[in-house]
């Protein structure tokens, strides 16, 4: 027996609605966690760029206290950005399990939910 639906699938139920509208939520969800640790990656990635800026700053004796300052501010906006997201599943700390943010991992370290689920029912 079909159920009124509205707009949306020919045929679908409410339940299978809500249930399409929470995986395409915790899918976006997810993508916000895999751009956060994206985000602090690029900034681990460009360390050699910044040691080179810092002992060429450091040659011409010039200050590099404005140089490390902004530097240090990305960092940490980063990883705080990074450490405050909770996964869709468990509702944890996605990235922290004691007190130090795992940057290498694709799952979360409480649950377990990889950073590239796609839910069923999604196409």
């Amino acid at each position: 027996m079909a159920t009124p639906s509205g707009p949306g699938k020919p045929g679908e139920s409410l339940r299978d609605k809500a249930a399409r509208k929470s995986g395409l939520a915790r899918v976006r969800a997810l993508k916000r966690i895999e751009r956060a640790r994206t985000r602090l990656l690029v900034c681990f990635w460009t360390l050699p760029v910044y040691i080179t800026g810092v002992w060429l700053l450091l040659e011409e004796r010039r200050e590099i206290d404005v140089f490390m300052l902004v530097y240090i501010a990305i960092w940490s906006g980063f990883a705080l950005d990074m450490a405050r997201r909770n996964c869709p599943g468990c509702g944890r700390q996605f990235f922290v399990r004691n007190i130090l943010i795992n940057l290498m991992i694709r799952k979360c370290v409480h649950c377990g939910i990889p950073l590239r689920e796609v839910p069923s029912g999604i196409e």
